[in-house]
């Protein structure tokens, strides 16, 4: 934030899509022929994850009032959820036609692409809410 002047949620997206643009490397262990190669693009693979993972969950507690933040997160981990059961599904049948490195790389690529799209309407450097309050303040 401080070094490129990033606004708050904009840096928190930005690593989310730089996550998923990591993700793709654990869709090229296939390509690789040493173990060790194959076992450093998982654990880029587990970082990338990680990271996408925690900036995902900061990032309710920035666009939402803390009231709120817990249900946000128990939505966001239901919905994380629901999504784990139907990729399980999904990944059985596209894994016999396509292979598994595709799906990898492109659900992450996907998912950082909607959040993107969800995220157009909210305020860039504060908590919508919190502005929406300190206005009315201001007029009362």
């Amino acid at each position: 934030m401080k070094r490129f002047r990033v606004p708050l949620i904009a840096s928190r997206i930005t690593g989310v899509v730089l996550g998923a643009f990591i993700m793709i490397g654990p869709a090229c262990i296939g390509l690789v022929a040493s173990p060790y190669e194959a076992i450093a693009l998982f654990c880029v693979g587990g970082f990338a994850h990680q990271m996408i993972s925690a900036l995902v969950n900061t990032l309710a507690a920035d666009v939402f009032e803390p009231g709120e933040v817990g249900t946000a997160a128990g939505f966001a981990g239901m919905a994380a959820w629901i999504g784990g059961l139907g990729f399980s599904l999904v990944v059985g049948a596209l894994a016999d036609k396509i292979g598994y490195s595709p799906l990898f790389g492109a659900v992450d690529l996907i998912g950082a692409v909607l959040l993107i799209i969800l995220m157009c309407g909210v305020k860039a450097d504060a908590n919508p809410h919190r502005a929406h309050d300190a206005s009315n303040r201001a007029a009362a």
